[in-house]
């Protein structure tokens, strides 16, 4: 096997692959993404294990191997090839990105790209909490930080106890919901010299105050 560092259409080409997470015709990485990938560098990428090659007809068909998910950033290294210019470094650049983000999250390359064909639907994956959401939430967090009901505590803490998924505005809107309830009050801390900047930073403004405690009975 040729330990021949790869041409940059070459890594173009598994870059392409990886993406797709499918085969595509030869053709069509030419004619629909500019990439004309000729005869010695697809048997280079099979010669490597990166890449199976099937004909039908007259096309030909390209797809990343088994060992092309495995070693594709392995195979093609951190360095761009000479003469690339910043197209290669671009691209090499945005590969060592990637290689950092996988050994830091321990994901493989088959977790990190998704077929097309088996993505979520945009509306599962951006769909927002409620606002019923927002405020199960915050009575939730109330609870675990109050030593009992009817004690006063401090906003800052609870919006630093909600998941990372709720939005300033969102737990804003909550609060102000929920100060309509009476079983629940929000106010003004009284000594405003006390308040810190986290704290006013943490306030909702409700009735044109700033609000910096909430108290559950």
């Amino acid at each position: 096997m040729s330990d021949e560092k790869l041409k940059l259409v070459e890594t173009c080409a598994l870059l392409i692959l990886l993406k797709e997470g499918q085969e595509i015709a030869n053709a069509d990485l030419k004619n629909e993404r500019g990439l004309e990938l000729k005869r010695d560098s697809r048997e280079r990428l099979v010669e490597r294990g990166l890449v199976d090659v099937r004909k039908e007809g007259q096309r030909i068909y390209l797809g990343l191997s088994d060992g092309g998910w495995r070693r594709a950033l392995t195979a093609i290294g951190s360095e761009p090839p000479a003469r690339s210019g910043y197209a290669g470094a671009t691209i090499y650049a945005q590969v060592d990105a990637l290689r950092n983000y996988l050994q830091a999250s321990g994901l493989a390359l088959s977790d990190y790209y998704v077929p097309q064909g088996d993505a979520a639907p945009a509306s599962a994956t951006l769909q927002k909490p409620t606002t019923d959401d927002v405020i199960a939430q915050i009575r939730k967090a109330y609870d675990g930080i109050a030593g009992a009901p009817g004690d006063a505590v401090k906003l800052v803490r609870i919006r630093e106890a909600l998941p990372d998924d709720i939005g300033t505005a969102q737990v804003d809107e909550a609060l102000t919901v929920m100060n309509r309830g009476s079983d629940v009050r929000i106010f003004a801390e009284a000594n405003q010299k006390t308040l810190t900047a986290a704290d006013r930073a943490a306030a909702v403004t409700i009735g044109n105050q700033d609000k910096h405690l909430i108290v559950l009975k």
